[in-house]
């Protein structure tokens, strides 16, 4: 009988484990794009379609999203990591200000190489735009903040 109850307490501990697991992965798969989807509110390959982009376009689109789109997400993972880290450091028992203070330098660290990357990034793309595109994508981008007032229409007054 005692044989039993270990059994079934090793398979429950077994699927407790799998389903962490399991939801630590799905967490992982999700959050993917989830850069872009904050950058965009839509996956970067439908970015060129909502563009209406030609074919020459879309070529030079793909080269310069692709690895621009790796290092956005491989940044924001190394962003996830250190906020991890200084959550976990803030409600620790004896929290280290000084580990606290480094891992708030690291995030605004890599925040700011992000925005700076993204800037550069969209000053190339607007090169190989025409205006109606440009009006277009800088809409998309302004529509991302539910907050923003502006839109293409303050766009095309100045």
């Amino acid at each position: 009988m005692k044989r039993y109850w270990i059994y079934l307490l090793l398979a429950v501990s077994l699927l407790v484990n799998v389903g962490v697991l399991a939801g630590a992965w799905f967490q992982a798969w999700r959050a993917q794009g989830a850069t872009e989807l904050a950058f965009f509110g839509m996956g970067h390959e439908r970015v060129p379609d909502y563009l209406k982009l030609d074919g020459t376009q879309i070529e030079r689109w793909h080269a310069m999203e692709k690895d621009f789109v790796k290092v956005l997400n491989d940044v924001d993972g190394k962003i996830q990591i250190h906020r991890e880290h200084l959550v976990r450091e803030i409600f620790s028992a004896q929290p280290d200000t000084s580990v606290i203070e480094r891992e708030r330098a690291a995030i605004f660290t890599l925040q700011e190489a992000q925005q700076r990357s993204v800037i550069e990034q969209l000053l190339k793309e607007r090169e190989m735009l025409n205006a109606r595109q440009r009006l277009a994508l800088a809409d998309l981008l302004l529509k991302q903040d539910p907050r923003s007032t502006a839109g293409a229409q303050q766009l095309h007054a100045r």
